[in-house]
């Protein structure tokens, strides 16, 4: 008999990732990173750094949990 699943675990690094995706997204956090003596490239490494934390959330799900 398999054990009760439990895919609490998952939903709380996606509640946890999507919060960090909101803030980092919110206007005040845009115009700090979004200031035009940053690098042209800061935009896109913050996007790179959400959609890296949605693919490790993604890996370390157990796909026979659902």
């Amino acid at each position: 008999m398999q054990p009760p699943r439990d895919g609490r675990k998952y939903l709380d690094s996606i509640v946890i990732v999507f919060g960090l995706a909101a803030v980092l997204l919110l206007p005040p956090f845009v115009t700090f990173w979004a200031t035009p003596t940053a690098p042209w490239y800061l935009p896109y490494l913050v996007w790179l750094g959400i959609l890296v934390l949605v693919a490790l959330v993604h890996a370390t799900r157990n796909d026979n949990e659902f």
